[in-house]
């Protein structure tokens, strides 16, 4: 019983040392609302990119890039310094063209270097 009180308060101990040192393990959190991966659009049509970014201690930057998967191109590239816990990814937009993929990469890094990435896939028709 001793030996599991100890290794109770050890681990404890432990925990609170860490959050006094300020060591920040926790990735970023990207939630993509728009579009849905494999999102189908006909040529024209506007794909409206939308979500959030959030980070248990301070975001650093974001970074959303679309890429024509058949020749490679960038299409986007948006890129923004944030310094807060939250962010919302918004009025970034492309026009889709007919028998296009575009691969949509979204990364966010905190102040720790942390980073986080989210891809996606969708097509234009």
């Amino acid at each position: 019983m001793k030996t599991k009180k100890f290794l109770i308060a050890f681990a404890l101990i432990g925990f609170i040392d860490c959050s006094k040192n300020g060591v920040d393990n926790e990735k970023p959190v990207i939630n993509l609302t728009t579009p849905t991966a494999n999102q189908q659009f006909t040529a024209g049509q506007t794909i409206n990119i939308t979500g959030t970014v959030s980070d248990n201690d301070e975001i650093h930057e974001v970074h959303v890039i679309v890429t024509n998967k058949t020749t490679s191109t960038e299409i986007l590239h948006f890129h923004d310094h944030i310094d807060a816990k939250t962010y919302n990814i918004i009025n970034q937009s492309l026009v889709a063209a007919a028998g296009i993929t575009y691969k949509i990469h979204v990364e966010a890094d905190d102040h720790t270097g942390n980073t986080a990435v989210v891809e996606i896939e969708v097509n234009g028709n």
